[in-house]
């Protein structure tokens, strides 16, 4: 591109000098042509004049048509002669017997390598008639003339190959940013995805350099999200499959008992609750499993949520939770409604209490549920006095299947969902969950809601 864009402008730009020069040339010739006319043309006069006068003073003085009139006239021609010769200018004058004369002319002559100026006429007297000819030697103004006009060659020659130069560095100097573009666009095309363009100036090239750095960053975070997103679906894959073997595993180990061994009442209710318990896990998953999919860029119902009775209702569905691992359970707030798709709400209250609950020790655990209306937005605040979270598991505890503590079965732990889900409902109603926690000491989650 940069080769075609130098040739393109390089013969453009001879074309417009050899157009300019050629114009120079022929105006400049055509006037110095024309001086040259002119000039001759009125020292032709003037000596037509001159010796038509000189000639008429002799027919006064000598008989017309003696020998002393024709040596006379020879005389006074040649003496016109030797003067203007000085000034390059040759005459001749002719008797003339015909009837018609003609007017003066004039034209160019080249007599091998000299050039004059011939100009021919009558003079007209009362006894005779005489052609003058008038030749001007012109050979040193077309020397000079074709001088100028190869100095102003050359000084054109000259300057094309400067202005070739010049073309190059200039074309360079504006193609380094497209050539610095291109390479870069191709480190990114092979992966480099954090190679930048740094163009200096405030220029146009220097905005196309930003707008093309903000795409690369947009690329690479988009590319970074995909990479996330890729690890995370693997990773989802690879703990959904170990979710699912060992109650899968069991289900089959325990029916294959059930076929194969004798007949042991005890020993084939324990076996058949354990398959109806691993079954019973599994559709935790599948159906918490369905609820994230059906989540997924949902938009809620809203609508008016009473809080108290809601969270009266949370109570008496976790009665029997809270019964067997003997915590108290309290809940409060400081206003009484608040918008969303009450359903999802109590569903996302319920998981975060559940997991409140089974992180509170054997004695003295305490769950707080409270709704809080705070700088503008409504905040619901689940809280325990249980083990906390690992700073490292922070980041790490709303992606399914993951448990922050390693220890926990699934009759303790769950599927590793509930989290997920609390954060995909959080997300449908444009709210912020925030988690804070301090190993040994508890854990509070806070779902931020905006008061529209």
């Amino acid at each position: 591109m940069r080769l075609k864009t130098f040739l393109a402008t390089y013969l453009l730009f001879i074309c417009i000098l050899f157009l300019i020069i050629g114009t120079v040339s022929y105006y400049m010739t055509n006037s110095q042509m024309t001086l040259l006319r002119e000039k001759s043309t009125r020292e032709y006069q003037r000596i037509s004049a001159s010796l038509a006068r000189d000639i008429s003073v002799l027919y006064n003085q000598r008989p017309i048509g003696g020998a002393n009139f024709t040596d006379a006239i020879d005389n006074l021609v040649r003496g016109y002669s030797r003067y203007y010769q000085r000034y390059n200018i040759r005459i001749q004058l002719a008797e003339l017997y015909a009837q018609t004369y003609p007017a003066a002319t004039l034209s160019f002559l080249q007599l091998y390598d000299q050039h004059y100026i011939h100009i021919a006429g009558t003079l007209l007297l009362p006894a005779r008639n005489f052609r003058l000819d008038y030749y001007i030697n012109i050979t040193q103004s077309i020397t000079d003339l074709r001088n100028i006009q190869r100095i102003l060659l050359t000084i054109s020659l000259a300057f094309l190959a400067l202005a070739a130069v010049g073309l190059y560095f200039i074309l360079l100097r504006i193609f380094k940013p497209l050539a610095i573009v291109a390479d870069t666009s191709r480190e990114i095309a092979n992966g480099n995805y954090g190679e930048r363009i740094r163009i200096k100036g405030r220029n146009e090239l220097s905005k196309m350099a930003d707008s093309f750095n903000q795409m690369a960053e947009e690329i690479e975070s988009q590319f970074r999200i995909l990479k996330e997103e890729a690890v995370g679906k693997q990773q989802f894959i690879d703990n959904f499959s170990h979710e699912i073997r060992s109650p899968l595993t069991s289900v089959y180990g325990f029916a294959e008992y059930l076929q194969k061994a004798p007949f042991d009442e005890g020993a084939n209710i324990k076996a058949t609750q354990i398959i109806m318990d691993e079954a019973k896990h599994m559709k935790t998953i599948a159906i918490s499993l369905l609820d994230l999919a059906t989540l997924r860029n949902y938009v809620p119902v809203m609508g008016t949520i009473a809080l108290l009775p809601l969270f009266s209702d949370v109570k008496q569905t976790l009665e029997g939770p809270i019964r067997e691992s003997a915590i108290q359970f309290v809940f409060e707030s400081n206003t009484d409604y608040m918008t969303g798709q009450e359903d999802l709400i109590r569903s996302l209250i319920i998981n975060l209490c559940q997991n409140a609950i089974k992180a509170c020790p054997t004695e003295g655990g305490i769950v707080r549920l409270a709704a809080l209306m705070q700088d503008g937005k409504i905040e619901l605040h689940v809280t325990d006095n249980g083990c906390g979270i690992a700073p490292q598991d922070m980041a790490k505890i709303t992606e399914p299947f993951y448990r922050a503590d390693k220890a926990r079965n699934r009759a303790t732990g769950g599927a590793g969902l509930g989290l997920t889900l609390c954060k995909q409902i959080a997300d449908a109603h444009k709210a912020e969950m925030v988690v804070e926690s301090i190993v040994g000491s508890g854990t509070t989650v806070k779902i931020l809601f905006t008061v529209s």
